[in-house]
């Protein structure tokens, strides 16, 4: 039959107290010793008994988590975080104003506007090409103006030398003329 743990510890309790006893109340110190050694051995008994041991761990952690060292500790911490978020506040603040302008600039980015980019885009490119297209052509048509011009000029300086030649034609008809007229032939 196996004992229960409060049982097990009533045992020890009434093993200490019958050691009190027997050792008397007088001697301090073999009182400490004697209650050392059993300190010892019942912790070796709580290391070999699964139960115990996590018994014992749980008491630890009870014993850490309620000393009042371990209290301050968590409030020191606390404290600490609390003045880094402070002398932080700004540069947080400094950061929430850019997260906050990035949101308002994505909410525009993707407005009805912003979708019509590619739209434009493929607009502007056929506006690109059409422009092109007439910077040839004026090319073209510039240089067919040129040759015209070119011809024209030729042609303009084909006929000034033409009429100076019937002029010269008809200065000297005219002169014939009147010639024959003041030599008059009867």
């Amino acid at each position: 039959m196996m004992t229960s743990d409060t049982e097990t510890i009533s045992h020890l309790q009434w093993r200490i107290q019958r050691l009190e006893d027997f050792i008397g109340k007088s001697n301090k110190t073999k009182i400490v010793e004697t209650i050392n050694k059993l300190n010892e051995q019942v912790f070796e008994h709580a290391n070999n008994s699964l139960t115990a041991r996590k018994l014992v761990k749980r008491v630890d952690e009870i014993n850490r988590l309620t000393n009042s060292n371990f209290q301050h500790y968590l409030m020191e911490n606390r404290s600490t975080k609390l003045e880094l978020i402070l002398a932080d506040e700004q540069r947080i603040r400094n950061v929430t104003k850019n997260l906050t302008k990035i949101d308002t600039l994505a909410q525009v980015l993707n407005g009805e506007c912003f979708q019509e980019v590619p739209k434009l885009f493929s607009a502007l490119n056929k506006l690109l090409i059409t422009h092109d297209n007439i910077k040839n052509q004026y090319g073209e048509y510039t240089q067919e103006i040129g040759a015209f011009l070119q011809d024209y000029a030729a042609f303009t300086l084909l006929m000034d030398e033409n009429l100076q030649q019937y002029k010269s034609i008809l200065n000297k008809n005219e002169q014939k003329l009147t010639i024959i007229k003041d030599d008059p032939v009867e």
